[in-house]
């Protein structure tokens, strides 16, 4: 019987995500949080102080300094970025800092160089719909993490450009029965076909969760979450880690690929 693998993560830093860490640790799920210093997109950014507390239960992970798009700027400002905000959540934390996510997920191969030379040890990505172990891959020890689903409710369309844009038409097409508009049932169809999965396979899969907690505001996606996490416990045979575990457990049992691949 494989193992089933969940984690979550959300960006950007918004107070809101002190809401969602109550929510997470009333369902003892792990989840990582990739936090900028500031944020555009953001009504009201966590404080250093709020940054601390949370770190002491939920990994906190790099997503720049001013969530600039690293394609869009200079390979300095870039490198910036990356080195600035892991020595500035290290220091407001305490931490170590091992998890990075580029912001709206554009990022190079020279971005992937940047990140392993500052130390991080794994990035997330926005691509969505994986969740075989042995499709996530790496440059020679560092991991790259893509997405199954999103707290958001997307049409099929975007999905099929989500995997287009990455080449990734597997992806796509082994999950097309599962596809539902509403992010909650089809999350929950992905987990009724990991499960059923795991029963006749020894491969391990994961599920990734991925958002941002002032969109679960601005469209009303309190409940269905909280009723996903309810889920997950009711149905059971998850093993809950966070995203750094998740790319630990990739680590031990995956072959490299080439830099140039990305």
């Amino acid at each position: 019987m494989g193992k089933i693998y969940f984690t979550c993560s959300f960006d950007d830093g918004h107070v809101a995500d002190l809401r969602l860490a109550e929510l997470l640790a009333k369902f003892n799920v792990k989840a990582t949080f990739y936090i900028p210093r500031s944020c555009e997109w953001c009504s009201a950014s966590l404080a250093e102080n709020e940054i601390r507390t949370l770190s002491s239960f939920i990994e906190v992970g790099g997503h720049t300094m001013t969530h600039p798009i690293l394609t869009k700027v200079s390979y300095k400002q870039a490198r910036n970025e990356i080195f600035d905000c892991k020595h500035w959540l290290e220091d407001v934390t305490g931490k170590a800092i091992r998890s990075f996510c580029p912001p709206v997920g554009r990022f190079n191969k020279d971005h992937v160089s940047l990140q392993r030379e500052a130390g991080f040890t794994s990035m997330r990505t926005v691509e969505m719909l994986t969740h075989s172990m042995g499709s996530v891959k790496k440059v020679r020890d560092f991991v790259i993490l893509p997405t199954t689903c999103q707290v958001y409710n997307h049409s099929n369309i975007s999905y099929l450009k989500n995997n287009v844009k990455r080449m990734k038409f597997v992806s796509y097409i082994s999950a097309w029965r599962l596809f539902d508009a509403n992010w909650e049932t089809m999350s929950r169809n992905f987990l009724n076909y990991l499960y059923s999965m795991s029963l006749t396979q020894q491969q391990d899969h994961y599920f990734h969760l991925w958002g941002h907690s002032w969109e679960l505001s601005q469209f009303s996606l309190w409940q269905s979450l909280e009723r996903f996490f309810a889920c997950l416990r009711e149905v059971g045979g998850f093993e809950f880690i966070d995203n750094s575990t998740l790319a630990e457990v990739v680590r031990q049992g995956r072959q490299e690929v080439a830099l140039n691949a990305y």
